[in-house]
Formats: structure tokens, C-alpha cells, sequence
């Protein structure tokens, strides 16, 4: 399934990161970290959640139209709970997804979600969104790195990534990401992917470097 067009069935998963075994919790349990902002704001990064439903309704809510469209390709202004659940339930292998949070608890609300779904054995589609507010701090580009190196482990050697031509903030998330890149044009769609099968030169693959406080930077 493309994750260009909004699911309308709920696929069976591994909804929780405690239901996986033991070497998956680890990795998981690894991508939980604070990130600070451009702006010195500070973020959590964590795996999303079957438990993150309503969260991740109420982040779309508060997406813009164009945001919106840059994202499915056509407006879609709800988030049904069985579109909202179908996101929020991973497998954590075949199908994953990274959020940047604030707050805890009930508090605890969503900036933005990168994304990937297995398209063949190691070839992934990528897609992410961040809401408008937060857009240009480097949290898709930090999310992307982290996504990656995820990826990287359970076999992904490519992202691919399809987008609108005039979705300039994410054609310039891509093309400055670190990764090869090869990009291809048709139909005012751009498809472009990105070799992640090594890491990045002199980078964690964090999308991040260490700060003096111990929590990781946004840097691109």
C-alpha cells in the first residue's frame, strides 16, 4: 500500500514495542531520546505507538491544507479512527514509524511523524509531516537519520520517497539528508531515492550532534 493514500483497514501488527522480542525492545528502547531544536527548543523521539490514536488525530487536525495535500496528494480533513489506528499500528519491522513529541502524559502531543513501509525486501517508501508551526527546526531531517539507521538494521537499503513537485521543504529535507541520492521526474511527481545502506560520514546517523547537556542537536 502506498503511503500516499490514507489506509482504510487495519493490518494485523505488533502494536506494542513490549510484544516484540527481546533484541527489537532494545532498538527500540534506543530510539527514545531528547532532541534539541535550531531554536532551543527540546523534543522527545520515540517509536510510535498503538496507544498514540487520538494524539495522532488531533496532530492532523492541526495541519494546514496545503501541509495536508504535500502529504496524501489530496485534502483529507479527519482522520477516521480506523485511518488513525491503521498508522498507528507498526509491525516495527516491515512497517515503522518515528514521532517527535511535547509533553508527557496526557499532555504529550505530536510535531511531526516520518515513516516507512517495506515495499520489497530491501527497498522501503519513506514519507513524513511535521506540523506547519514546527516546520524548518530540523525534526524531519533528525527523524529521517534515526529512521534510517533503523531501517538499515532489519535489511533497508533504500528509501524511496515520492512527492509533488512543488513540495519544496520536502524535495529540500531529501536532497540534504546526507544520502545518495537519484531523482526522477513524471507527471509533476518526484520520485526520489536515497541509498541509505551506509552510514553517514561523520554522523551518528541522528540527524544530530551532542550538545554539553547530553541531549543530541538538530543540525540540518
Amino acid at each position: 500500500m502506498s503511503l500516499r493514500t490514507v489506509p482504510h483497514q487495519l493490518e494485523p501488527a505488533m502494536t506494542q514495542a513490549s510484544e516484540g522480542p527481546r533484541a527489537l525492545r532494545s532498538q527500540l528502547d534506543k530510539l527514545t531520546d531528547l532532541l534539541v531544536l535550531r531554536d532551543g527548543s527540546v523534543v522527545r523521539v520515540r517509536a510510535i505507538r498503538s496507544d498514540d490514536t487520538a494524539r495522532l488525530c488531533a496532530f492532523h487536525r492541526k495541519l494546514s491544507p496545503d501541509t495536508i495535500i504535500f502529504r496524501f496528494f489530496h485534502y483529507v480533513p479527519e482522520l477516521s479512527l480506523r485511518e488513525a489506528e491503521r498508522f498507528t499500528h507498526v509491525d516495527y519491522e516491515k512497517r515503522m514509524a518515528l514521532i517527535a513529541t511535547t509533553g508527557e502524559g496526557e499532555t504529550e502531543q505530536i510535531l511531526g511523524v516520518v515513516r516507512y513501509e517495506g515495499i520489497d525486501p530491501d527497498t522501503a517508501e519513506v514519507a513524513f509531516v511535521v506540523e506547519d508551526h514546527w516546520q524548518g527546526h530540523g525534526i524531519a531531517t533528525a527523524l529521517l537519520h534515526r529512521l534510517a539507521a533503523f531501517a538499515r538494521q532489519h535489511g533497508y537499503t533504500t528509501f524511496v520517497a515520492v512527492t509533488m513537485g512543488s513540495n519544496a521543504r520536502m524535495l529540500e529535507v531529501l536532497h540534504n539528508s546526507g544520502f545518495p541520492t537519484t531523482v526522477h521526474y513524471a507527471d509533476g511527481e518526484v520520485e526520489v531515492r536515497l541509498d541509505i545502506s551506509q552510514a553517514i560520514e561523520d554522523s551518528t546517523e541522528t540527524g544530530t550532534t551532542e550538545s554539553s547537556s547530553g541531549k543530541a542537536s538538530a543540525t540540518s
